[in-house]
């Protein structure tokens, strides 16, 4: 295999030294000239109409420039489809704006707030998603709101299914194919029931949201957020307001999908900033961030599956109730990912009828989050499943080596049509993990501990991730070769994961020049050619693709005007370490400077068009150990597996996979929940203490097993994308572990807390 330079290599990260000094830039370090601070009145009821609002006092308070209610609020709306107002005199959970103040500090405009005062006429509240379906539920929304697309309507607290992921084919929210009834008729074993994943989790990083906003004239506006994609804040307010939108990114922190679009934030701060005619900008609180901000969807699966005795899958039907709260960011996207990953796993079963719906209610909204759909959807139908390999005893590593999407085989993705992976295959993954793992010794039957000491219990599960967007959408580049330096375009930002020194590796590996010499340009959409952002693990190919193409571009056009000044063919030569040599005798040869002297740039430019035709995938081994006295259950040992193509940063691919136990990845089969009061409609888990983190004292044993087999993909190094789905995987696993370390009680309901776990060994 080749060897390369710096591709595999540990690498430093060009901005670490600053992160771990506190020297780096974020949001909230940006001086923004003559800013005012928001600050915003939240709804103290889960359901309400407001009779009446009046905000002269704080409109009167010195230093306030001004304040937004429904009265003066702009009209527009976001969400999929466009359903959620900047403001509303209806309003629909506790932690719903009310009014919005901007003032010369944070203290005056918290003083505003107090001086607001508002009549409330508190109407009925649903938060079930099964309640909110039923004939005479309370109505989150109303005839009046007009929510349509795509000739479906809002009905009964569901919202229209489909969203922009499909373009112009119909709604992606179902796979029907095959006939189910005949399925079962061939099934030898048939199991029914409900899984419930429906306790909304925190899938937010430690820094919370911040927006800040300016309007440069009537349609140009200045947005500072902290985005894994600035586009993707950028281009959809801009079509829901009908302005062009610049978004400046520095360090995000981190993301775990949850910053990527600021949806909703990002639309009232800038209508803020319109109403008030000042800028503005608002950095959330933690309470904020874990009481009212998007969170991870949660939902319901009722169905019915059937296998032969052979493992071999041959029917799934099922009703996939998805609760979105009270608005939908992408929550139709994650559907109809989640059906793609689903039917991955599954990719063997010729009999489907699964149907989803995306209810409203009256808790927090719903946003984009790593995982995507797939875990959600997975946490329930694999452990729906797990009844039917109990019956005929077969382990789940073998089942679903048996029946997971190989090298040619089809798959439905997002947009609702079959995509097929003609070269990855993860078979040789399935052997190589498991052995590592040493699955077969401690895997001893469904319902058997694999070993008990005292009261301590111990089990074993594995689950399996799979996503068909690591080459998902357009990605552009460009890079730039100047005197003794290389500036790479590509609007991704730094949120955690060393996506932007995986940029700079690529371009340092092709120009062969050390990585010191790279800089990655500001994430920042007003400088950088477009790029649908960091989601679905897709940047490794896309982004890596763009810029290894620009870099080879570029590297071509430096040979071509060395070969003009050094009298010989482009072909005749070679570059390392910022010198032109020709390859027969490398003592000829022609420093950078000479060729691209101050004041001239060579640019190369790139760009990698998008397919639905590779999917990677994770397999998540886990060992729990249960206290069969208090019901606390923890992971031991853990071990993640995939075969990446090709790593590129390893010690950050370490921490990817790491990176999956929680925020609300794999710990919420166990750990991870919102606790809603429903007589008053508020989560009373909203703080890092009582919202049930792991923290890092607490991390289990973790290993990896990475195959590298460098499929031909678009990265220049055959590399595949895994970040977003290392713990999506993992609750199902986790659950299947608990299980059979209690001895095979059954558990039907996320997280199994000690509450649940006592309840099922008939202990409480």
């Amino acid at each position: 295999m080749t060897e390369y330079r710096h591709i595999g290599k540990v690498r430093r990260r060009q901005d670490g030294r600053a992160i771990v000094t506190g020297k780096a830039i974020y949001c909230d370090d940006i001086k923004i000239k003559d800013v005012h601070y928001a600050k915003v009145l939240h709804s103290p009821y889960p359901h309400a109409q407001i009779i009446s609002i009046d905000t002269s006092a704080a409109e009167a308070l010195p230093g306030v420039k001004g304040v937004m209610t429904y009265k003066n609020a702009p009209a527009w709306k976001t969400g999929v489809p466009f359903h959620r107002p900047v403001m509303d005199r209806h309003v629909r959970y506790t932690g719903d704006p009310v009014a919005a103040v901007a003032a010369v500090s944070p203290e005056i405009a918290e003083e505003a707030l107090d001086l607001i005062k508002v009549e409330y006429e508190q109407l009925p509240a649903v938060y079930d998603v099964e309640d909110a379906i039923l004939p005479g539920a309370p109505e989150v929304y109303r005839e009046e709101d007009n929510i349509e697309s795509k000739g479906y309507r809002y009905e009964n607290n569901c919202l229209p299914p489909g969203s922009w992921f499909e373009g112009d084919d119909p709604p992606f929210y179902r796979i029907q194919e095959g006939d189910v009834e005949k399925g079962f008729a061939e099934s030898d074993v048939i199991v029914e029931g409900k899984v419930s994943y429906d306790k909304p989790t925190f899938p937010g990083a430690p820094e919370s949201p911040f927006i800040a906003a300016r309007w440069e004239d009537d349609t140009h506006i200045t947005v500072w957020a902290p985005s894994q994609g600035p586009n993707m804040v950028a281009r959809p307010l801009a079509a829901t307001i009908g302005a062009h939108i610049f978004t400046t990114t520095p360090n995000v922190g981190g993301s775990y999908g949850n910053k990527d679009a600021l949806g909703y934030t990002a639309m009232l701060i800038v209508a803020l900033s319109k109403v008030t005619r000042c800028t503005v900008k608002y950095a959330m609180t933690k309470e904020e961030h874990l009481l009212v901000y998007e969170r991870r969807l949660s939902n319901k699966f009722i169905g019915k599956i059937g296998i032969t005795r052979d493992g071999h899958m041959k029917a799934l039907q099922g009703d996939w109730l998805v609760s979105t709260g009270i608005s939908s960011e992408l929550t139709q996207g994650q559907v109809a990912e989640g059906l793609g990953e689903l039917n991955l796993v599954l990719n063997k079963n010729p009999n489907w009828d699964i149907t989803a719906k995306v209810v409203v209610s009256n808790i927090t909204p719903v946003g984009i989050a790593r995982g995507f759909g797939g875990q959600e959807l997975k946490a329930c139908a694999l452990h729906l499943l797990n009844r039917a390999l109990k019956q005929i005893d077969m382990d789940p590593v073998t089942f679903f080596k048996k029946n997971f999407c190989q090298a040619g085989d089809q798959y439905y993705w997002r947009t609702g049509h079959k995509y097929s992976n003609p070269v990855i295959n993860y078979d040789k993954c399935f052997d190589v993990a498991a052995e590592k793992f040493g699955w077969y010794k401690k895997w001893k039957g469904w319902g058997v501990p694999s070993r008990v000491e005292g009261s301590k219990a111990y089990g074993v599960g594995f689950s399996i991730h799979s996503s068909g967007d690591p080459q998902s959408d357009e990605t552009f580049a460009y890079v730039r070769l100047e005197n003794d330096q290389v500036i790479v375009h590509c609007v991704v930002s730094e949120f955690g994961n060393g996506q932007r020194l995986a940029l700079a590796k690529t371009a340092a590996e092709i120009l062969n020049i050390p990585v010191e010499n790279v800089t990655v340009a500001p994430a920042d959409n007003g400088i950088t050619p477009a790029d649908f952002g960091a989601a679905g693990s897709r940047e490794t190919i896309t982004a890596g693709g763009a810029v290894g193409q620009a870099a080879m571009a570029a590297k071509k056009k430096l040979l071509e005007e060395a070969a003009v000044k050094m009298g010989c063919a482009p072909d005749e030569l070679d570059t390392r370490d910022l010198v032109v040599f020709k390859k027969e005798d490398p003592s000829v040869s022609l420093p950078w400077m000479a060729i691209c002297p101050m004041y001239y740039s060579i640019t190369g430019q790139g760009m990698v068009e998008g397919d639905f035709n590779h999917n990677n995938c994770v397999m998540n081994f886990v060992e729990v150990e249960v206290d069969l006295d208090t019901g606390v259950a923890k992971i031991v040992d853990a071990l993640g597996a995939s075969d990446v193509g090709q790593i590129i940063n390893p010690i950050e691919l370490k921490m990817q996979f790491e990176g999956g136990l929680g925020s609300a990845g794999m710990d919420t089969a166990h750990l991870e929940e919102y606790v809603l009061d429903t007589n008053i409609g508020r989560f009373m888990t909203h703080n890092l203490i009582d919202y049930k983190w792991r923290t890092f004292n607490n991390l289990p044993s973790f290993d990896t097993s990475i195959l590298e087999s460098r499929f031909p993909t678009a990265n220049p190094f055959g590399a595949i994308g895994i970040g977003e789905i290392t713990g999506a995987g993992g609750p199902p696993a986790v659950m299947m572990a608990i299980e059979n370390a209690i001895g095979g009680a059954q558990i039907d309901e996320y997280p199994a807390n000690p509450a649940r776990i006592l309840k099922a060994l008939g202990k409480a």
